[in-house]
């Protein structure tokens, strides 16, 4: 119970913001994955398409971490996010909310290995890498993945950690260095 303790109305109404910002970029994402998918498929690259756009549906629950600075923060506002996609019209129904709950237990993995007292890039790093194995453990099944040749299934593990490094580690760190010094969220202290 101490850790419910320490949230505090504000906290939640942050999330809450965060992850409705996020539940849009979320279904934007949705949108821009169909078209890219439309293009690239006969090309053969149609399965990179996902993987390549995984960072973006990652970023919720790191920024909610970063200016919340409290366990679970990730999880909460990556199935709130997710779920905020569905309800939203977002193409991947409920399989997002499994997605979410698979990318904010990652997160939290990483977050919780510094004992949720690191709140920089190191800690963002840790995070995206485990937030990338969890859920590409997740998809292997999920997505079939398990199916394919050992060669594509690391090219398309590559792409997804590549990707989630850009969006969850460099955006999320750019995203909140602008919050910090637009003052838009008061980042709680340590």
């Amino acid at each position: 119970m101490k850790v419910l303790a320490k949230w505090h109305l504000r906290d939640i109404i942050t999330i809450a913001i965060i992850s409705v910002l996020f539940g849009f970029i979320f279904v934007f994402s949705d949108w821009l994955y169909t078209l890219v998918y439309g293009i690239l498929s006969p090309l053969g690259l149609g399965p990179f398409v996902g993987e390549g756009l995984f960072g973006l549906w990652c970023m919720g629950g790191p920024i909610a971490f970063m200016v919340v600075r409290l366990p679970g923060s990730s999880l909460i506002s990556e199935i709130l996010g997710a779920f905020l996609e569905s309800g939203m019209g977002g193409q991947f129904g409920i399989t997002a909310l499994f997605a979410g709950f698979f990318q904010g237990l990652g997160s939290e993995l990483g977050f919780a290995s510094f004992r949720y007292k690191r709140f920089d890039v190191r800690s963002l790093l840790l995070a995206a890498v485990l937030s990338t194995v969890v859920t590409f453990g997740s998809a292997l099944f999920i997505h079939g993945y398990i199916k394919l040749k050992l060669s594509m299934m690391l090219a398309l593990f590559l792409t997804r950690l590549v990707s989630n490094l850009i969006f969850s580690v460099g955006l999320v760190s750019l995203i909140h260095n602008l919050f910090t010094r637009a003052h838009t969220f008061e980042t709680r202290k340590s």
